[in-house]
């Protein structure tokens, strides 16, 4: 084999480890990304559990569950079966300034920008899911199914902010106003002790789920 052609092969090599090493390095960074939102997912979620149980003691709970639909299945944050209704509960950990679209939501954090599925779109999919559980037993079929987004951190900002999209120290008082109060101010003067769902209605459908 002569000079020049071993010379080729040997850069022919290099250029090839270079791109293998940057697409291994590439691979191991989304990993590293992917590992710590589970992490910030998870935490918030054991943050939401935490509160729900404090808040709501002897309500039936329902977390991280999957919820079978026509096409296969859907996982579903939290449910919470209490006298005041039927809620799903989607959480989000994001921070910083949330940008609401129709479809897509825009997270800007410093020079972070993150661009995620809209969570209220995403959380009428699990409230359909339910719902199409419940159509099978006539005495639930009927039963209002609530969603709601709950987003932890202190330090989120929204450009807007739908109905049903709220921080986590307004998830009781709006629960406890059977999801039917939206101002916010009206959100503190609900009547804790009015109830939506009797015992039986409470029992039937922890039951079901």
């Amino acid at each position: 084999m002569n000079e020049t052609l071993l010379m080729a092969l040997l850069a022919f090599f290099a250029v090839d480890a270079v791109a293998l090493l940057g697409i291994l390095l590439y691979k191991i960074h989304k990993e590293a990304v992917r590992k710590k939102i589970r992490h910030f997912g998870d935490r918030a979620e054991e943050t939401v559990k935490e509160y729900l149980e404090t808040e709501f003691p002897g309500a039936a709970f329902f977390h991280d569950v999957f919820l079978k639909t026509r096409h296969g299945s859907t996982q579903v944050d939290h449910i919470l079966i209490s006298k005041w209704g039927l809620f799903i509960i989607e959480t989000k950990s994001h921070n910083g300034r949330i940008n609401v679209g129709k479809k897509e939501w825009t997270q800007i954090y410093g020079e972070k920008v993150v661009r995620f599925h809209s969570p209220v779109l995403q959380n009428e999919s699990h409230q359909r899911a339910l719902k199409y559980l419940l159509s099978s037993h006539r005495n639930l079929k009927n039963v209002p199914v609530r969603g709601l987004v709950v987003f932890t951190s202190k330090k989120v900002h929204f450009s807007k902010r739908p109905t049903g999209v709220l921080r986590l120290e307004e998830l009781a008082p709006y629960i406890k106003s059977g999801g039917t109060e939206t101002r916010r101010n009206a959100l503190l003067t609900a009547n804790p002790n009015r109830s939506y769902l009797t015992s039986k209605k409470i029992a039937a459908l922890e039951k079901v789920i």
